[in-house]
């Protein structure tokens, strides 16, 4: 599964981090960062920051500890056992919030939305993205992710309007957000 999850989502976890788009010193973290090639990617752009990898999979854990190790990049990164609900992070300490193909798949997606804006400082970003067809059949698409741009809005965090991105493995829906200065 962890093969599957790094070579399917690896052109998502890399567009994802361009999106981000971090500075040298930037802190990042990766909720549900699975096998962690979105942690490398990351680590790799914030050479003085530090990058976090949080997912609720021991396994997820320790494949991204793994990963960070082959690239020599465990100095920069720190992998933790942690789900969206319940971030183990200080208040406004991030640069940028990222989660790829796992927001559906969070407990309490109110409650992780709240986490993710409380660690997120002034001018952060939020970018989440998602297989389209992985969004829940509760809603059609377009009115999922309408109303994940409301929730994040709500929590004054200015979204830009949606795309939807073709990658390898399907079409994805891509929201990027700011938390204000």
């Amino acid at each position: 599964m962890a093969t599957v999850m790094a070579t399917g989502n690896a052109d998502m976890e890399i567009a994802a981090v361009e999106l981000v788009n971090p500075r040298p010193d930037a802190n990042v973290v990766m909720i549900g960062c699975g096998p962690g090639v979105g942690v490398v990617a990351a680590a790799r752009r914030a050479p003085n920051g530090s990058v976090i990898g949080l997912d609720p999979s021991a396994v997820m854990v320790e494949r991204t500890r793994t990963r960070c190790r082959r690239a020599r990049l465990e100095h920069l990164t720190r992998v933790e056992r942690a789900a969206a609900e319940s971030l183990p992070l200080t208040d406004r300490s991030q640069d940028a919030v990222v989660s790829v193909n796992n927001i559906q798949l969070w407990s309490d997606r109110s409650v992780g939305l709240d986490e993710c804006v409380r660690v997120l400082a002034p001018g952060g970003v939020v970018v989440v993205l998602l297989h389209t067809w992985a969004i829940p059949n509760a809603l059609p698409n377009d009115e999922w992710v309408t109303q994940l741009s409301a929730d994040l809005s709500a929590r004054d965090v200015r979204v830009e309007p949606p795309q939807t991105r073709r990658f390898r493995s399907g079409p994805a829906m891509v929201l990027l957000g700011r938390m204000a200065e």
